[in-house]
């Protein structure tokens, strides 16, 4: 009896372990957040799967990206996206993707250059970066949950500041 309540035990143990996962998502501004009015900026986005042993599968992840107001826009081209990720939708004050067809494998990370464009001199504002979830299914831009995710590292901030 004993012998079974231990391995009974062992066995929700490890089925929790391999369900439950979790994402983080840190952003920065390169060029220490300075950009001259007319040009472009990259801002890095960096999803991790912090899981030990769990993928993330294909259209699980919906990173975005938010400009506050005139001062920076999101540019329509120029983005660098990993293999097999998508933009799911660009206004130029909010950007989504979608990780779409690649499989983040348990503690590897993909990173994104998102396009900003100074528009306007002043500064610095916040751009915000938030991990939202999808259903897993095509054309991923569904809302959905990644089961054991910790929602305390799914939003991060940079700045960026317009000069002349």
């Amino acid at each position: 009896m004993k012998f079974t309540i231990i391995f009974f035990a062992i066995c929700c143990g490890v089925l929790q372990i391999g369900f439950a996962q979790n994402v983080s998502m840190n952003v920065l501004t390169k060029d220490a957040g300075i950009v001259k009015k007319g040009n472009t900026i990259f801002f890095e986005v960096t999803i991790n799967n912090t899981d030990q042993n769990g993928n993330i599968g294909t259209y699980k992840l919906k990173p975005q990206v938010t400009v506050p107001d005139s001062t920076v826009v999101i540019e329509k081209e120029g983005h660098q996206l990993p293999s097999g990720w998508k933009i799911i939708s660009n206004n130029g004050k909010v950007i989504t993707f979608s990780n779409a067809k690649d499989i983040i494998a348990s503690t590897d990370a993909r990173t994104i250059l998102i396009a900003l464009k100074g528009v306007h001199t002043g500064g610095p504002v916040i751009i915000s970066g938030h991990m939202y979830f999808s259903n897993g299914q095509f054309p991923g831009n569904e809302p959905g949950v990644l089961k054991g995710d910790i929602s305390d590292d799914n939003y991060s901030t940079s700045s960026c500041k317009v000069v002349n």
